[in-house]
């Protein structure tokens, strides 16, 4: 997971998970507290210049703004177990979910760049059928946990899987799981009615 936080950032799927990983998860916060450290570090050594009369201003404007566009949205209840970041990119976005029996998957960065992000909402005691991957999936689970062959993950934890797993995630029988999924390549089920399964998936 720290090879994905190392890695710079080309897409805006990659962006997005990095901060989310970066805010939620111990592994990203340690990598975060590092990066800050040595950029406090380099901003002292930056010559301070003189910034326009209206900066401050047209700053708090903004945050005004922000706040109060944040408000006014109507959102899922689990608005606030996801990470700030995620919240303030979702603020002006509405999240258009597809649901498939106990799981429901919203896509938040298009697929075009060959990458994507998807928040995943496993209901309590649902699952996703058997599958392994043709890329790599990162996942970090934001609220609740979840379990499979590989073990049981909670909140702020991160997994990486690719062809080599060969899972079924199966949510918290209580609260279930929210996570968020990013992958660059196809799911490929594996289990029962995968034929099925990966031709509505192509």
């Amino acid at each position: 997971m720290l090879d994905l936080m190392a890695q710079p950032s080309v897409t805006p799927a990659k962006l997005l998970f990095q901060q989310c990983v970066a805010e939620s998860s111990i592994e990203g916060n340690t990598l975060n507290f590092i990066k800050n450290e040595i950029s406090g570090y380099l901003l002292n050594k930056v010559e301070p210049r003189a910034l326009r009369k209206n900066v401050w201003e047209k700053t708090l404007a903004s945050i005004k703004s922000s706040n109060r566009q944040k408000n006014s949205i109507i959102t899922d209840p689990f608005y606030n177990n996801l990470p700030v970041v995620l919240q303030d990119y979702l603020s002006n976005k509405k999240v258009k979910w597809k649901n498939y029996s106990d799981v429901k998957v919203a896509m938040l960065t298009p697929s075009n760049e060959g990458d994507k992000l998807e928040l995943i909402h496993v209901m309590p005691g649902g699952s996703i059928p058997q599958h392994t991957h043709e890329g790599k999936e990162n996942f970090l689970v934001l609220h609740g946990s979840y379990s499979d062959e590989y073990g049981l993950y909670k909140a702020g934890s991160v997994q990486t899987r690719d062809e080599d797993h060969d899972h079924k995630p199966v949510g918290h029988p209580t609260t279930g799981c929210i996570g968020l999924a990013y992958t660059d390549g196809k799911i490929k089920f594996s289990g029962k009615f995968s034929k099925i399964l990966n031709f509505f998936n192509n």
